[in-house]
């Protein structure tokens, strides 16, 4: 008598045959089902080395939607002179111009103080130019331990003022999870000593957007001394309801900052101050009157926003120009 094969010595194809009227015995409509991968459903499965690219599928090109309507601020107002800009019309970032923030913020500030969940690099894929607009690509992808990347750029060092009209034309991504923020920070701030300087020195949130309510910008100050038990802040937000939300098209974003006054206006609206006497109230002294650097930072989860979906990503904030008025 021969020897009959185990089940595991069974050939391949048998065993595909046999999977195979497992499935025809087990659909309800008699339908044959059978699994298959797709280089479209969000899942990095088969030989793919990320979400829906490489292996079988080709690698990930971005297929940017930048929009082609939107509010645009003029070049020029009234009794102020541009001191400042950026077009984003080369093909690089300007290194006079801006300074990357990389990695996750160790060990003085860890995940960037908000239990964020993005590592930052400078890499092309995070940040690069194309046709005149500055885009900040945040990804679904394991690096140092992090499962999404992103970029966080600043002036410190390299431009660093005190008052006048902050204009940024920008569109905002829609991934849920996503935290866009375009901010100042007192030049004095470290990320080396975070807390030596913030949230004393001031901090003015320009704007901030969650991807989960695409109608919706936050105006915000920061301030208080003795971190952190008198950390203040007064916030305003922007509700777009009834226009196009801010994926959809460009807003231009702006603050009209003075000596003792800081105005947040969304396509030249007001709808936010904050003065001395705001921070009186909270019985802590107003700090704006310094010189501040920008920060544009794209992150990923935090305190603010809701969790993330891997779905969602690579997910782009797009940015036309900022502009700087006295």
């Amino acid at each position: 008598m021969l020897n009959q094969p185990s089940f595991v010595e069974l050939p391949v194809r048998w065993l595909l045959a046999i999977l195979l009227l497992l499935l025809i015995s087990c659909s309800d409509d008699d339908t044959m089902t059978i699994p298959v991968f797709s280089c479209t459903d969000g899942l990095q499965n088969g030989n793919e080395t990320g979400v829906d690219c490489g292996g079988d599928c080709e690698d990930c090109i971005l297929q940017l939607e930048i929009p082609d309507v939107g509010y645009e601020s003029p070049l020029k107002y009234n009794n102020y002179e541009l001191i400042w800009s950026d077009e984003f019309d080369d093909a690089t970032l300007h290194p006079e111009k801006w300074s990357y923030n990389t990695g996750d913020g160790c060990p003085n500030l860890c995940n960037w103080g908000n239990n964020e969940l993005q590592y930052f690099t400078s890499e092309e894929s995070n940040l690069f130019l194309d046709q005149g607009y500055l885009i900040i690509n945040a990804a679904h992808e394991t690096i140092n331990g992090y499962q999404y990347s992103s970029s966080r750029i600043n002036t410190k060092d390299k431009f660093e003022f005190q008052y006048g009209r902050v204009d940024i034309r920008a569109a905002m991504p829609t991934a849920k999870g996503s935290w866009i923020a375009l901010w100042m920070l007192n030049k004095n701030y470290s990320i080396h000593s975070p807390d030596t300087w913030w949230p004393r020195g001031g901090e003015i949130d320009i704007m901030e957007y969650l991807g989960e309510a695409p109608s919706e910008i936050l105006g915000t100050a920061h301030y208080g001394i003795d971190f952190p038990n008198n950390h203040r802040y007064n916030s305003q937000t922007y509700d777009n309801t009834t226009g196009p939300s801010f994926d959809e098209v460009f807003y231009v974003f702006s603050i009209i900052w003075e000596e003792d006054s800081i105005r947040w206006l969304v396509n030249d609206m007001e709808y936010h101050t904050i003065t001395p006497q705001t921070t009186a109230a909270n019985n802590q002294p107003y700090p704006f009157n310094d010189e501040f650097f920008m920060v544009f930072s794209f992150s990923v989860g935090g305190n603010l926003p809701t969790a993330p979906s891997p779905g969602d990503y690579p997910d782009q904030l797009i940015i036309d120009y900022v502009r700087v008025f006295q």
